[in-house]
């Protein structure tokens, strides 16, 4: 599995590199246009992303992930980024199917105020559990959540990465150790049009070895549509295939649009 893991990394960091995109090497925008800004996560941009993912098996689940996002600006020269995200879940059960909202989630993201090519950004994690069996993780949790992006050239490349401890639920509850982690990875072309790759891999290490992973490798297109009546809209689709999941789920196919409030 390691093996065609590397291989289907590879063709997608070929992908985008190999597409032509109307910028010279020394456009002094990297990172400040609101092309670039769509996909940095702890860009300066107050937004409302809605997220529908549909992974595919014998029954399928229904996911739509509702999140804000909304900077504040703690001194001249730091942001913090936060970010709260709550999915509401359609999953099959034994029987037939259980659907609620899972585990809420929440980051503070600190990050310079300064633009520029290169951003990072580190901070708390909080995980907080519904109470519905089956939706995700009965305890609440927290970990260190980091992010670091490159973008020059209209190519964007990164990585987001949070671990998340069980602190605080039942005694009969499983511990939580869960790791989560995005891959940035996209490639702006003209007229708003990107490519882009941002599979989420995450880790149950308290689960058995062959349930412990959850690995999509996938690509997808996006337009940043600004030219409406009303706000600037991002909108992408991508489908993935599984080569790791704790069940037997193949394929999974991603919408997002996102609603840009307000951006510098």
């Amino acid at each position: 599995m390691k093996r065609q893991f590397l291989c289907a990394f590879a063709m997608l960091v070929a992908i985008p590199l190999m597409a032509q995109e109307n910028r010279t090497s020394a456009d002094p925008e990297d990172g400040k246009s609101l092309q670039d800004k769509i996909q940095n996560p702890i860009a300066n941009m107050a937004s409302i992303p809605l997220d529908y993912n549909l992974p595919i098996n014998n029954k399928n689940s229904n996911i739509l992930n509702l999140q804000a996002v909304i900077p504040v600006r703690l001194t001249e020269n730091w942001l913090l980024i936060t970010r709260a995200f709550v999915p509401f879940m359609n999953v099959p059960t034994t029987s037939s199917y259980s659907n609620g909202v899972g585990n809420v989630m929440f980051t503070g993201t600190i990050t310079p105020a300064k633009e520029g090519s290169f951003s990072w950004g580190a901070g708390p994690a909080l995980m907080l559990p519904t109470g519905i069996e089956g939706l995700g993780f009965e305890k609440f949790s927290i970990g260190p959540s980091l992010a670091a992006l490159k973008q020059s050239n209209g190519l964007t490349y990164g990585l987001i990465l949070q671990n998340y401890f069980s602190v605080a639920g039942p005694s009969n509850a499983q511990n939580v150790n869960y790791l989560y982690t995005q891959i940035l990875l996209s490639k702006n072309l003209k007229n708003g049009w990107y490519l882009y790759s941002n599979p989420n891999i995450t880790a149950d290490w308290n689960a058995t070895n062959n349930n412990q992973w959850t690995i999509p490798l996938g690509v997808g297109a996006g337009k940043l549509i600004t030219h409406n009546r009303y706000l600037p809209i991002n909108v992408k689709a991508g489908v993935y295939k599984f080569i790791a999941h704790p069940t037997d789920a193949d394929w999974l196919i991603q919408a997002q649009a996102t609603f840009i409030l307000k951006y510098k």
